[in-house]
């Protein structure tokens, strides 16, 4: 069985150890059971009316509570009767055990009770206080001071995909970014780029529209201006016809260029020609490429 701390406390002082019958096994713990079981408050019992710091009980009762033989439990209260610690009215059926000074004793505990409250009272309100400031300091400390909006990964996407920025350009597009955020600032250089703007003035001008057109978020913007719709265009190539991804671009060279001169040469002149070609092609289409 554990200790029930619900029901109070006894405080026994230091000096404790060296009272007389402290190393008398028997004695003391019959004293400090004593302590423990004695009313600290008035009660009545059979029609008598018990004070603090008596109790009613007998030596049987005492013996099987300490597990004492009853001639052990006499031997320890005519110790504690004999040096005024203890006053024992014995009776027919149970005896009626007084703790002298019992008074004092408690008002010594509820005294020290008090001061011992107090005192943690006290403790507790100044480790709250060194707690709590202690925790501001900390929270001071975790949160860095707020700066302004970082620009320098716009600056760099800027002249990636734009151009060059000049002193001026890059405040004004700090400007830009702590009104209207890193992200939006992001998408409307990367729409410019698209459409093929080359200047900050270029960039400043969808800016300022941007900024006009109050828009609560990237997305919208997206909507209203999509990317892409300038940048990466398909270039339409005419496919080549018939067999002409069979032959080699020098074949191809000599076919264009046989066109071209059919016209001025005559057939004698272009029968030389040809037959030049097919001796020295690569260095003919050298020569007239």
């Amino acid at each position: 069985m554990g200790i029930d701390p619900t029901r109070g406390f006894v405080a026994f002082p230091r000096g404790l150890t060296e009272w007389e019958w402290y190393t008398e096994p028997n004695t003391a713990r019959l004293f400090f059971h004593l302590l423990l079981t004695a009313n600290w408050q008035e009660k009545q019992w059979q029609g008598i009316t018990i004070p603090p710091g008596e109790l009613v009980t007998s030596q049987s009762q005492l013996a099987k509570q300490l597990g004492l033989s009853v001639r052990n439990v006499r031997t320890a209260l005519e110790h504690l009767q004999v040096t005024g610690y203890l006053t024992v009215k014995t009776g027919s059926k149970y005896s009626v055990i007084s703790i002298n000074n019992y008074t004092s004793i408690v008002a010594g505990d509820r005294q020290s009770d008090r001061q011992v409250t107090g005192n943690r009272q006290a403790t507790d309100n100044n480790l709250t206080i060194i707690t709590n400031q202690q925790a501001n300091k900390s929270s001071s400390a975790a949160q860095p001071p707020r700066t302004k909006t970082t620009t320098q990964p716009l600056v760099m996407e800027f002249e990636n995909s734009i151009g060059k920025l000049n002193g001026k350009g890059k405040a004004e597009l700090a400007e830009y970014a702590d009104r209207l955020g890193n992200e939006l600032v992001s998408t409307v250089i990367g729409r410019c780029a698209d459409l093929g703007g080359r200047s900050w003035a270029y960039v400043r001008t969808a800016l300022q529209e941007a900024e006009a057109g109050k828009y609560h978020s990237v997305e919208d913007y997206r909507k209203a201006h999509p990317v892409g719709s300038g940048r990466n265009r398909p270039v339409s190539r005419p496919e080549p016809g018939g067999n002409d991804f069979l032959t080699t671009p020098i074949e191809q060279s000599l076919k264009r260029l046989k066109k071209s001169t059919a016209k001025v040469l005559p057939p004698e002149g272009q029968r030389r020609q040809l037959l030049r070609r097919q001796r020295e092609p690569e260095l003919f289409h050298r020569q007239h490429l």
